[in-house]
């Protein structure tokens, strides 16, 4: 790769009292990854430690302002055309909605700072990509946010991204059902009949290949040669693809203006500072990363 064609990669700590500087430091260590991009990592010196590249050191008080604070200056960064894509460790929404109200994750976060209306969780690993219609809500919720244009969105997005960012020509879309067996011609859930069907059948007038609704409890069995897959909401499209690729699986935000990457664990508290944290999904992370930007 020329020098002139070498991108800049943005990365945040995430919470300081999380993994993520260890997960990065341990990333970064590896010579084939920290020579894939030119470098920015943003967060507190001291606990990134020796890393390649630059590093942004940000004062705070509490990890869920410094949390704030890092994702701040990326934002800031991105604005300024001064890294081109970014890479974030994991936060605490929790801890960081005591500094911003309302704060709901890096997703809703990046959205609203871009002013990003149409934007989708998609989660990929190689052959592999799934985009949620609902996020991070509530179960008893998800029924009723379930709509047709809801869904249909979201095939709309995942069509554009497949096409645009990975570029596959004719991507083939599978949607999941949300009920039990797809519904069984509406004897378990008329949601399945009346929304996700429509918003296929809609999706197909308009050139995208997308089929469904397939039961979620046999569909990860099988290998149908799809491209893209909607789940209609978090755990079930997370668990099966968790459970099957977690070190490979990698939080992609489609419909941003740029690439923007996670690993798909939480801060894990519980072994931080240990030494013992897995930097594969990091790594995956950042691979992802530079390949897209």
């Amino acid at each position: 790769m020329s020098r002139s064609a070498r991108k800049t990669i943005g990365i945040t700590m995430g919470d300081p009292a999380g993994i993520g500087p260890e997960v990065i430091r341990k990333a970064l260590k590896n010579p084939r990854i920290s020579r894939l991009a030119d470098l920015v990592c943003i967060g507190d010196r001291k606990l990134l430690g020796p890393v390649p590249g630059r590093v942004i050191d940000i004062p705070y008080k509490t990890p869920g302002e410094g949390s704030l604070k890092f994702l701040q200056k990326a934002v800031d960064l991105i604005k300024r055309g001064e890294i081109d894509a970014l890479v974030t460790a994991p936060l605490s929404k929790e801890a960081v909605s005591r500094y911003q109200k309302g704060f709901r994750g890096h997703t809703e976060y990046l959205a609203d700072a871009f002013k990003v209306k149409r934007f989708d969780m998609m989660f990929v690993r190689k052959d592999v990509k799934l985009s949620l219609v609902t996020r991070h809500v509530p179960l008893k919720d998800v029924s009723a946010l379930i709509t047709k244009k809801a869904v249909l969105a979201s095939i709309e997005l995942m069509h554009e991204t497949l096409k645009d960012r990975f570029h596959i020509r004719k991507p083939r879309i599978a949607v999941l059902g949300l009920n039990p067996h797809a519904g069984e011609e509406g004897l378990l859930g008329k949601e399945d009949m009346r929304r996700i069907l429509p918003a296929i059948l809609t999706a197909e007038t308009k050139g995208i290949k997308a089929s469904g609704p397939f039961p979620a409890d046999t569909f990860f069995c099988h290998d149908k040669g799809f491209d893209g897959i909607i789940a209609m909401y978090h755990d079930q499209g997370l668990a099966p693809l968790k459970a099957l690729y977690f070190k490979e699986l990698v939080n992609f935000t489609a419909g941003l203006p740029f690439v923007r990457t996670s690993p798909i664990h939480g801060t894990a508290y519980d072994i931080a500072g240990k030494g013992i944290a897995d930097p594969a999904p990091m790594t995956a992370a950042i691979q992802l990363a530079c390949q897209l930007a």
